[in-house]
């Protein structure tokens, strides 16, 4: 559903970095930097390749150790950015709260557009996953413990995943223990009349079909959508709408945090986001 504004207000709904101005030059840097630092000391495997594109690689951070008989515990994370933005070794510092508490993480890569589609990073996110499960025993994972969550365009993805039919693609019905799509979007359709589909180049009926909150939920595990207390308007609405659209969704507001410090609360071990996440694979 397109809100009745004009496109200008509901360009400016969706404008997150004019809305946050300064998060390139203060949170962006550290998390890259931080990043660095995970990558250079965790233990794992690092750009597995899982599909036939550049970007089809996923990284998988482990504490230190020898892995549990099953493998770790293991949180699998969707990075946000539009599907236009950003890439899988900016957020390498979501493992290090997971790490320091005897779990794994997986940071997944994917194409962007205007490169591929929506469509297709879906599909590719799905072949990302289902890679994790089947190579698990060798990645030191423990599939029977996965978690998801995402944020931004990754809580769409994330969203999207539990409408995935997984048994054709070998998976159990419900490969999860739990899923939190953070600040996330579940209607794509305000995206098409506004300066963002240059490079999604959705249709309507595209938007439409993409969109979460209009699909079948088929995974049945815990699903809990997140957004900011001081996200702009149409995040909320997003929010609402997901809640309304599934049965058992979880809405949860955090207060005092935007767009982008929402998901800085998952970098760190003392805060109800990571607590919220991890809890399922404890």
């Amino acid at each position: 559903m397109i809100p009745d504004l004009p496109i200008e207000e509901l360009a400016r709904r969706y404008n997150n970095g004019a809305a946050v101005p300064d998060w390139q030059q203060t949170l962006l840097p550290r998390w890259q930097r931080e990043s660095e630092r995970v990558r250079d000391t965790a233990g794992g495997y690092r750009d597995v390749v899982y599909g036939p594109h550049e970007r089809n690689r996923l990284d998988v951070f482990t504490p230190a150790g020898a892995p549990p008989p099953h493998g770790w515990p293991t949180l699998v994370f969707i990075h946000g950015g539009y599907w236009q933005r950003l890439y899988k070794d900016d957020w390498s510092v979501i493992a290090a709260p997971f790490i320091a508490n005897g779990m794994a993480a997986v940071i997944l890569g994917y194409t962007l557009c205007p490169q591929t589609t929506i469509r297709g990073i879906a599909d590719e996110i799905e072949t990302a996953i289902s890679y994790v499960w089947k190579a698990a025993g060798g990645l030191s994972v423990n599939r029977d413990r996965l978690a998801l969550a995402g944020h931004s365009a990754g809580g769409h993805l994330t969203a999207w995943c539990m409408t995935t039919d997984w048994a054709v693609r070998g998976l159990p019905v419900t490969p999860f223990v739990a899923a939190t799509a953070i600040s996330g979007l579940f209607d794509l359709e305000p995206l098409v009349p506004i300066y963002l589909n240059e490079a999604l180049m959705l249709d309507n009926a595209e938007a439409l079909a993409m969109s979460p909150a209009y699909r079948q939920r088929r995974v049945d595990c815990e699903f809990t959508a997140a957004v900011g207390g001081g996200e702009l308007e149409e995040f909320h609405r997003q929010n609402a709408l997901i809640g309304a659209a599934w049965q058992g969704v979880r809405e949860w507001t955090l207060p005092g945090h935007n767009h982008f410090s929402i998901v800085d609360q998952l970098t760190h071990e003392d805060t109800a986001l990571f607590a919220h996440v991890a809890q399922a694979l404890r």
